[in-house]
């Protein structure tokens, strides 16, 4: 009987205090990237877009851009981050739903690269609150994969792409 209780109470102080290294950030989830789906309210018409393109709604209005990619040190090691802009160029507010972690992949076998969610470093955030008319948004999503492998790359939300090369 001792020995099932010494058993259940170690494994106890595994599950609460963890198996990582110590030092590490307890916010910091790197996982694969979840499934396609979902959008923002409304999201822009399926296609497919060049890096620089603005994808649009064109029944709300909203606009969805990739305003820049970035390579930078995170708690997770060196990640590339993806800044979407989101604009509401509309006269009326734009309620966010579903907005999901965007799938990135690359290479000729579109690798799919690992989403980073680092809450203390504002990686994967969702869209907060409303969208009021004239506003605009800025959210960053981070990837373990080098700036330098997005010659050939695509970033999905939902039904619009956008595909071509993320290093320029």
């Amino acid at each position: 009987m001792r020995a099932r209780l010494v058993a259940i109470a170690a494994g106890a102080i595994v599950v609460l205090t963890g198996c990582g290294g110590a030092g590490s950030d307890p916010e910091l989830v790197s996982s694969p990237t979840p499934a396609l789906g979902g959008g923002f309210g409304g999201i822009p018409s399926a296609g497919t877009y060049a890096p620089d393109q603005v994808a649009t709604d064109p029944a709300s209005g909203l606009r969805i851009a990739i305003a820049r990619v970035e390579s930078v040190p995170s708690l997770a090691g060196t990640v590339t981050v993806l800044h979407f802009r989101f604009e509401n160029p509309g006269r009326d507010p734009i309620v966010p739903r579903g907005w999901t972690a965007p799938v990135l992949t690359y290479g000729p076998s579109d690798m799919p690269a690992a989403h980073v969610v680092s809450v203390s470093e504002g990686y994967g955030a969702e869209v907060p609150g409303t969208l009021a008319p004239g506003a605009t948004q800025e959210l960053e999503h981070a990837y373990r994969v080098t700036r330098a492998e997005l010659t050939s790359a695509r970033v999905s939300a939902g039904t619009v792409t956008w595909d071509g090369d993320f290093t320029r």
